[in-house]
């Protein structure tokens, strides 16, 4: 169990939360690791993270440095714009 205490149900929340006014999805299938989904908006593309260990977060640190570490990966994902031509 994570964070001393803190549910599978409300470290997805914790997270999601974090995120806002983002859209994302966490899901924690196994018990064990995390899968973090961003859809594609406007601005970035579609982003899943896998694998993130439940084990790797046990403290309130963890999962601030976590959600910074995303926060400054998402920039980096913008959608494709569209080619403007000029008549």
């Amino acid at each position: 169990m994570p964070m001393n205490g803190v549910s599978d149900l409300e470290l997805r929340g914790i997270i999601e939360r974090a995120f806002l006014p983002m859209h994302c999805e966490v899901s924690c299938t196994d018990g064990l690791c995390l899968t973090i989904h961003f859809p594609a908006d406007a601005e970035h593309v579609e982003h899943t993270l896998t694998g993130v260990r439940v084990s790797e977060l046990p403290d309130a640190r963890a999962l601030a440095d976590l959600v910074a570490q995303i926060r400054a990966e998402r920039p980096r994902l913008l959608a494709p714009q569209p080619i403007k031509f000029r008549a």
